[in-house]
């Protein structure tokens, strides 16, 4: 099967998810090719009308912002949603630009790609509720899938009883992500615990100083899982996601999670089994989960069990290049729209 996933850069996980859907396509023998357009085109997506297409494209799978302007005539369409900026959720921690830009542009965009594609695809139960709310559609619910066989544990690395105990932010460092959450939980946490930081520095100057914190930059896939497996704890007081793959991979290399009980984050993290829910911006309540966890190693241990266990059984990319597979059969049949 030949299918074609193009992507504008748009910062909303695009460009990892059809990489790492195109690789395994391609290593089921299928001939997946991707296009990528500057971000800037996200501005002005019917232009990309005037694209052409691979020939004998037989299937194209686009982000939701734009996928109509990639609608031939006689080729099915899939539109995926990675994260619904018209959530509600998101309003506090976008400028006022960006507010007008989603609730007009984007709106457009999106209801448009809905109507112009054979199927929306959510990447999550909580990314689906919210499509049916602000874009009156029902999806299909293909959860994202991660690499279980590059994101594995290492098991020849000391346990936190030996050291102080490393937690790990891999995420842009904005407010939505809560990176504002990070300076005062370590603050309050004091000695005998490390904090790596990825991303670019000069965004996170505000934390440059803290004792234990330590920003390492931005990191290839490799580097990015020696930081997993390297990490006891992956901290991620987000508050809001579509499905974040950075959770996943963590959980893949058996690092449990802190994260924020908020938006689609509690579909991957259970509670007390694969790391710890907190209360969205409750920092005293990520400081006890994590001293927790520091004082019962034999139950960090078990966590870390569990991690691995959850995304190999359901969120390994085997099971998400299945789905859609499953889904391109069905949309390539005679009459293959489905409702």
């Amino acid at each position: 099967m030949r299918i074609w996933l193009p992507y504008v850069e748009t910062g909303t996980g695009t460009d990892v998810f059809t990489k790492t859907l195109a690789d395994s396509l391609s290593q089921r023998g299928h001939d997946a090719q991707i296009t990528a357009f500057s971000h800037w085109w996200q501005y002005a997506p019917w232009r990309l009308r005037l694209v052409r297409i691979p020939d004998d494209t037989q299937v194209v799978v686009a982000n939701s912002w734009n996928a109509f302007a990639f609608k031939r005539e006689g080729i099915p369409l899939v539109s995926v949603e990675h994260l619904l900026v018209l959530d509600p959720a998101l309003a506090p921690y976008r400028s006022f630009p960006q507010a007008v830009f989603h609730n007009t542009f984007v709106r457009y965009f999106e209801r448009r790609s809905a109507a112009a594609a054979e199927i929306t695809v959510a990447v999550s139960e909580y990314t689906a509720g919210q499509l049916r709310r602000h874009v009156a559609i029902t999806p299909k619910v293909i959860p994202n899938g991660v690499d279980t066989h590059f994101f594995r544990p290492d098991d020849t690395l000391p346990s936190a009883d030996e050291r102080d105990l490393v937690l790990l932010f891999v995420g842009t460092i904005s407010k939505r992500k809560g990176a504002d959450l990070l300076a005062p939980i370590m603050k309050s946490l004091g000695p005998g615990y490390q904090l790596r930081i990825t991303g670019e520095q000069d965004d996170a100057a505000d934390l440059v100083g803290i004792p234990g914190v330590t920003l390492v930059g931005s990191l290839d896939r490799t580097r990015l899982r020696i930081a997993y497996r390297e990490s006891d704890l992956l901290l991620f007081p987000s508050r809001l996601e579509g499905l974040p793959l950075v959770v996943l991979e963590a959980m893949a290399c058996g690092t449990p999670v802190v994260a924020s009980k908020a938006s689609s984050i509690g579909e991957i993290v259970s509670d007390g089994v694969t790391g710890r829910l907190c209360p969205v911006d409750d920092v005293e309540s990520f400081v006890a989960a994590i001293r927790e966890l520091r004082e019962n190693p034999e139950r960090l241990a078990e966590m870390a069990v569990a991690a691995r266990r959850t995304v190999e059984t359901g969120f390994s990319i085997d099971r998400m290049t299945d789905d859609y597979l499953s889904l391109f059969e069905r949309l390539t049949l005679p009459g293959g729209r489905i409702a």
